[in-house]
């Protein structure tokens, strides 16, 4: 099945379930009751209720670091913390949590290759990730169509997130823009250095959300690109079985980086392949780990050199993102819980800066020198 006919079928059978959908690591569930949609969860970092609440512009990443460090020690719900110690109200709670499951579910149409399973029952679901009123069949996939046509057609203009941005200075935003907090964040981060992939990296945004208000910033006018960047290159291989015993040999051989790039690209062109599936999740394991032998939890990441003198590929795009929160009281478990990108892409990202010798880390006080 595809995507709409699944859903077709949840709708014309008043299913109540869980259908759960995997791509690339990232796993999401949807809660359906009675043929609509009730809750939906992702572990993709975008898609958490506190970078939508950095995106609605309701807490500051501060703030969502040291609500996550209270959940540790109060173990309550993030939420909760929020309304307590911050002040947010339930309403923005709520609005918050309908706009999660909505870009969780809106966003498995995006999705151009993956798997699911779907299985009876409402098995893992809380009663506080429930929506009040559930969404219809109906409307997800008109709205999901709408998506997947507005994102092909800004693809068509940008194939690649290494675009960069400037404002156009003669036009005024509209006032309908002004009052829109994601397209004033978003036009407020366009300088003519950072490209796409920073801009909604340091929005927060959701993927859809990030794209079309971009799009709609620059369609209407106001912004002009200045580097259309370069097409993506994904590997062009056809020997499939080869490329699985290179990246067996390659996680044999415990080079992990390098493991994970041939599996990454293997499950992008064959979802569908079990063993390149448990390879992939024992090769993301092994590397997670091996990434967190070099860049400790505990340990605080600080500047070589000044953020402004970074060289324009470094602090355009996602490097340049984690470069910038780096203040020299964070340490690396900080930086991953507000980091958009999730906790591989950031370690990551911090391994290559501190290869590169951009940043050095530095042992919390207290610890042994």
């Amino acid at each position: 099945m595809n995507l709409p006919e699944l859903l077709q079928w949840i709708q014309y059978g008043q299913k109540t379930g869980t259908a759960v959908f995997e791509r690339r690591g990232v796993v999401k569930k949807v809660f359906v009751e009675s043929g609509q949609i009730i809750a939906a969860s992702s572990n993709d970092p975008r898609e958490y209720l506190g970078q939508i609440l950095v995106c609605c512009g309701w807490i500051s990443e501060s703030q969502l670091r040291n609500a996550f460090q209270k959940q540790r020690i109060a173990k309550k719900l993030l939420g909760q913390i929020l309304v307590d110690d911050l002040g947010l109200s339930e309403e923005q709670i709520f609005q918050s949590l309908v706009m999660k499951i909505e870009e969780t579910v809106y966003n498995i149409f995006l999705w151009e290759e993956g798997r699911f399973i779907y299985y009876e029952g409402l098995k893992d679901l809380a009663d506080h990730d429930r929506i009040k009123t559930a969404l219809s069949i109906d409307q997800v996939l008109f709205e999901g169509a709408r998506r997947v046509d507005e994102l092909r057609e800004f693809r068509r203009a940008f194939p690649d997130d290494r675009v960069v941005f400037k404002i156009k200075p003669d036009r005024m935003l509209p006032v309908e823009f002004e009052t829109n907090p994601l397209l004033r964040k978003v036009y407020d981060l366009i300088d003519g250095r950072k490209n796409l992939q920073r801009i909604l990296l340091d929005s927060h945004a959701p993927e859809y959300l990030g794209y079309d208000a971009v799009g709609k910033l620059y369609w209407g006018d106001y912004i002009e690109a200045l580097d259309q960047g370069h097409a993506r290159a994904h590997s062009k291989s056809i020997d499939y079985q080869a490329d699985l015993l290179k990246a067996a040999e390659f996680f044999k051989m415990k080079r992990y980086d390098e493991a994970y790039r041939v599996i990454e690209d293997f499950i992008l062109l064959r979802p569908d392949n079990e063993e390149g599936q448990t390879l992939f999740g024992a090769i993301r394991e092994a590397y997670r780990k091996n990434l967190y032998e070099t860049c400790p939890p505990q340990m605080i990441p600080m500047l070589s050199t000044d953020i402004n003198q970074l060289n324009e590929e470094i602090y355009s795009g996602k490097d340049g993102y984690l470069a910038s929160r780096i203040n020299g009281d964070w340490d690396i478990k900080s930086l991953i819980m507000i980091s958009p990108m999730g906790e591989l892409k950031s370690l990551e990202t911090l391994k290559r800066l501190h290869d590169e010798g951009i940043i050095s880390f530095k042992e919390p006080k207290g610890e042994s020198q």
